[in-house]
């Protein structure tokens, strides 16, 4: 499904960071819809705000411009309960004229029973698991998604309403730390080889990794940040360094990936190109195996080894609908 990459960006280009100006309240949601009628089927983006006193959420459409949204709702919505929140809010949108485009109102979506995020927003499963790699072992947590995440390119229209099933206990992420731990720094006071520690599997590596713009990059569909699980370098046809990464937001558990082009070393103006596309959890995790079969895969040095491995990503988003697409230069 098209859409138009520019009409929201997490990075503002004017000020070269991730602040645009306005208000909002501290829980909200960014969200796609899709008209009812007409020939443009295009996703708008609109934006959710929630308010306590009293509760309710409050429904903006965007204008033309990136974090700028029309003063006047689109759709009020008072009290709403988490559990029968997806339902009712198709049901609000639809009298309006517009459909989310949502994992809440995606036929493989399906809502677990009594649980929510930390926002209160209820979670469900992704029942989609068409991929290339019969050998990726799904770990079923992962699988966990937002009713309000956006959806991604295996999204279908649900024709009705799921029953709950029961959750199984949430994947906590856990976070690597880069730095030597004591147990290395005693090994090197005592003079010994330090043993190498056993490579844990991938599965075992789905963890949060410490550095650069861990946790720290803001989610696309809501307040939270989204946090890197792994990448890959490749080498351009100009030999710049090329990352594929994935990144799965804390809130929501949506999954990202990220394709960033690094032309700092060659062009005068200090040229990166970004751009952001939406996963399903079973693509986050066949892209993680992926990455975690490649030796040293986030060392630039062995990049122009790896074009075997670049073929196949540009293959997986060559027709892939981008979420964003940004070009930034430092001088």
């Amino acid at each position: 499904m098209g859409q138009n990459e520019d009409a929201f960006q997490t990075f503002n280009l004017k000020t070269m960071s991730g602040v645009y100006p306005g208000s909002r309240t501290a829980v909200m949601q960014r969200i796609r819809l899709l008209p009812l009628t007409g020939d443009e089927r295009l996703p708008r983006w609109a934006r959710l705000l929630w308010y306590k006193d009293p509760p309710s959420c409050v429904l903006h459409l965007q204008e033309e411009t990136p974090e700028k949204w029309q003063e006047t709702p689109l759709l009020r919505m008072e009290d709403p309960h988490a559990q029968t929140f997806g339902a009712i809010f198709r049901k609000e949108l639809a009298a309006v004229g517009w459909s989310p485009f949502t994992c809440g109102n995606c036929i493989h979506w399906q809502p677990l029973h009594d649980t929510t995020n930390e926002d209160g927003i209820a979670l469900g499963r992704c029942g989609w698991s068409d991929v290339a790699s019969s050998a990726v072992t799904m770990p079923e947590p992962l699988r966990y998604q937002s009713v309000l995440s956006l959806g991604c390119p295996a999204w279908a229209v649900a024709v009705e309403d799921r029953p709950p099933i029961p959750a199984l206990p949430r994947a906590e992420a856990r976070t690597f730390s880069t730095q030597t731990s004591l147990w290395q720094q005693l090994w090197v006071r005592l003079g010994q080889e330090r043993p190498e520690p056993k490579r844990p599997s991938w599965g075992e590596g789905i963890i949060e990794r410490s550095g650069v713009g861990a946790g720290t990059e803001p989610c696309f569909a809501c307040q939270g940040r989204i946090a890197n699980l792994g990448a890959l370098i490749v080498a351009t046809d100009e030999d710049d360094k090329r990352t594929f990464s994935v990144w799965r937001c804390r809130r929501c558990q949506s999954f990202y990936l990220n394709d960033w082009i690094d032309r700092w070393e060659r062009l005068d103006s200090l040229e990166t190109e970004e751009s952001y596309y939406r996963l399903s959890p079973v693509e986050a995790v066949e892209l993680l195996a992926l990455f975690d079969g490649v030796i040293g895969g986030e060392h630039p040095a062995g990049r122009r080894d790896r074009m075997e491995q670049r073929a196949w990503l540009e293959g997986f988003i060559r027709n892939r609908p981008r979420l964003s697409h940004q070009i930034r230069q430092g001088r």
